[in-house]
């Protein structure tokens, strides 16, 4: 489908675009994701997987970091530009039950974490968000974790901001008080969510992890993103990106 630019914030390396795209907004579910690429002769071949920020009211939102060519070019478009995507693609979090959440979020992985807390807390579930990074700079999406009605507790490594650490020293000082079965989900680097399956083993918490992996066709065509889950081997773009925590070979 073809989908407009309607805005296009900036901080630091960081961009948030807003599409106008209707029919992916009624099909979107958290942790899904988009395959996006520029129209124009000078656009990589190749479309680039974002996950879904958040997504309503005819709109969809990502949030990502200008790294390759592709994304520093579509950080770069104005307003008005017209984008391919394709989706939503994927599987995402799981919404059912109504236990609390714990939602953890390293850099730029908080993207999907919005929009699943934005769902968990239309089905009255308490929602607690863990945002980690390496400075305060890092620490994306505060504002509007907030306005959900979240809990949020932030943490960066250099100590600029919030608690001194790594994100998972908070969530663990979370799991060591709960009187109550919680569920995780969390979305960031590897070994954070190594970290955080550990953490949900030793407390005997159910999680998810949203794994990321280089993409090319997203459509589970080209077994380019392919990881080991129970012993087998499967595909991010297909059978993810979200699988059990307890399910993905961490060593492989």
């Amino acid at each position: 489908m073809h989908a407009e630019l309607i805005s296009n914030r900036h901080f630091g390396p960081y961009a948030h675009l807003t599409f106008s795209a209707p029919a992916l907004a009624r099909r979107a579910k958290p942790g899904q994701f988009v395959e996006i690429r520029l129209t124009g002769g000078n656009a990589p071949f190749w479309r680039r997987p974002f996950s879904i920020c958040r997504a309503g009211s005819g709109r969809v939102e990502f949030l990502i970091k200008a790294r390759g060519r592709g994304s520093q070019l579509l950080a770069q478009a104005a307003p008005k530009t017209m984008v391919d995507m394709v989706g939503p693609l994927g599987n995402g979090f799981t919404l059912a039950g109504k236990q609390p959440r714990l939602l953890v979020g390293g850099g730029y992985g908080i993207a999907p974490m919005l929009f699943l807390a934005q769902q968990l807390r239309a089905k009255n579930i308490p929602v607690e968000v863990f945002i980690g990074g390496r400075c305060g700079d890092d620490l994306l999406l505060r504002r509007e974790m907030k306005l959900t009605g979240a809990r949020v507790t932030c943490s960066t490594e250099d100590g600029s901001y919030g608690h001194t650490g790594r994100v998972t020293e908070p969530l663990e000082a979370r799991l060591k008080q709960a009187k109550a079965p919680v569920r995780i989900a969390a979305c960031g680097p590897h070994a954070m969510l190594k970290a955080v399956t550990r953490l949900a083993a030793h407390y005997r918490a159910e999680a998810e992890v949203s794994l990321e992996e280089v993409m090319a066709c997203g459509l589970g065509v080209c077994n380019g993103c392919v990881v080991k889950i129970k012993g087998e081997y499967q595909r991010v773009c297909k059978d993810g990106p979200v699988f059990q925590a307890k399910d993905v070979d961490w060593h492989a």
